[in-house]
């Protein structure tokens, strides 16, 4: 059975369905691209009816919001527990710019700089946009989008976030972040309480810096993202063409191939397992292009846990890779 966490009097359930792939083709190892209305729909009746009721999703991500709130205006049974994610920079929302940290920083000072006391009138319409699309009155959960836009609003973005609580747009409000620094400093602002980060054997940065215990000492509901690296933890490393990924990335798939035989499991279970019995986790945001993934996926969330030996390799092993030279490559357009 899946595991739940008690927030605020709801339950969110420890596996949260990611839908950046009802909008938009995302993942080094997606060959199916982006689901239709039909399959999309079916995804989500999946889900739901196998205990999965918390829903990640963004302004950026394509299509995806409008997706949910179709389906959801069609099943009213059905209230997940929902987080969207939204941008202080006004511009169409583009999945690329939101999502990778080197192609949105460099510019979100200025953002923040040039909305100046424009900045609340913004946040607030696209928090309605938002709430419009996804046909709800309230949202769980919304985040910032873009860590560069959180740390360069400081305390003035904060309490703006804050008052979509107190104005009843959301009961939560948080950032979704990449480094341990973003979301130290986040924990500076009382307004945020919730987060998303990476978290992946390959990328235990939170974990490494105490980031993640400071995290669940102020209380945070922590959503982990990217538990598979985008899939390349599923790529076949004598089978990776691009010579970077080849020379920093399969070597260490095969050393993840060699733990998951020692410990008797598969990859995909192995890397599950290890995040969503890491303390201070709250919900894992698993992307699903189809509903065998969706099924899938809820069964790894039910598979056996680590062995302590393995959770300390794994802890280890890893250590040092080179992991801002392979997320380069995987912020590549797709073509």
């Amino acid at each position: 059975m899946l595991r739940y966490i008690e927030r605020s009097g709801k339950k969110i359930s420890g596996m949260t369905l990611g839908t950046v792939q009802l909008g938009a083709d995302y993942g080094i190892a997606n060959e199916t691209g982006m689901p239709g209305r039909a399959e999309s729909f079916g995804l989500l009746q999946q889900a739901f009816e196998n205990g999965v009721n918390s829903i990640d999703t963004a302004r950026a991500y394509g299509e995806s919001e409008e997706r949910i709130g179709e389906f959801l205006k069609s099943h009213r049974d059905h209230r997940p527990y929902i987080t969207t994610k939204i941008c202080a920079n006004a511009s169409p929302p583009n999945l690329e710019a939101a999502t990778l940290p080197h192609k949105s920083q460099a510019g979100d000072k200025n953002v923040i700089q040039n909305l100046g006391h424009e900045l609340e009138e913004t946040i607030f319409k696209e928090a309605e946009t938002s709430l419009a699309s996804l046909a709800v009155s309230k949202a769980d959960c919304i985040m910032l989008h873009r860590p560069g836009e959180m740390m360069a609003g400081g305390k003035q973005l904060a309490q703006i976030m804050g008052k979509l609580v107190a104005k009843g747009y959301a009961d939560e409000v948080g950032a979704s972040v990449y480094l341990p620094a973003e979301a130290e400093a986040m924990m500076r602002y009382d307004e945020y309480t919730a987060v998303q980060l990476p978290l992946n054997l390959f990328d235990q940065r939170m974990l490494q810096t105490g980031t993640l215990q400071k995290l669940a000492d102020k209380n945070y509901v922590v959503f982990a993202r990217s538990v598979f690296l985008q899939g390349v933890f599923f790529l076949d490393p004598d089978r990776i063409r691009d010579p970077i990924l080849k020379e920093h990335a399969a070597p260490h798939i095969q050393t993840l191939r060699r733990l998951a035989g020692e410990e008797g499991v598969g990859v995909a279970q192995l890397a599950i397992s290890f995040i969503r019995d890491t303390p201070g986790v709250s919900s894992l945001v698993l992307g699903c292009e189809t509903k065998e993934q969706v099924r899938e996926n809820i069964s790894l969330m039910d598979g056996p846990p680590v062995s302590g030996g393995a959770m300390e390799a794994a802890r280890q092993v890893f250590q040092g890779l080179a992991l801002d030279i392979i997320m380069n490559v995987l912020s590549r357009p797709k073509q």
